[in-house]
């Protein structure tokens, strides 16, 4: 995804101390969906619990996360067979 594009999508990184596969995964599943709104919705959990996670206060339950695993290797398939 170009930088320009997403710049503009809302999608949080946590500081250098908190960076955590966790976080990285979400945030990489959050550009993919366009944000953290469209994110939270995907999982149906809520903006504010997601942010946390986002920002690596926390650590998402396993189904999230591997839910985010899936929203990226969809991505990665989809645009394989481009």
């Amino acid at each position: 995804m170009p930088a320009s594009v997403s710049a503009k999508i809302d999608c949080p990184l946590p500081p250098a101390s908190r960076q955590t596969s966790y976080a990285r995964t979400l945030h990489r599943a959050c550009l993919i969906l366009g944000g953290v709104p469209q994110l939270a919705r995907h999982f149906g959990v809520s903006e504010a619990a997601l942010r946390n996670w986002l920002e690596g206060r926390e650590e998402p339950p396993q189904m999230v996360f591997l839910a985010a695993v899936e929203v990226i290797l969809l991505h990665l398939d989809q645009a394989g067979a481009a």
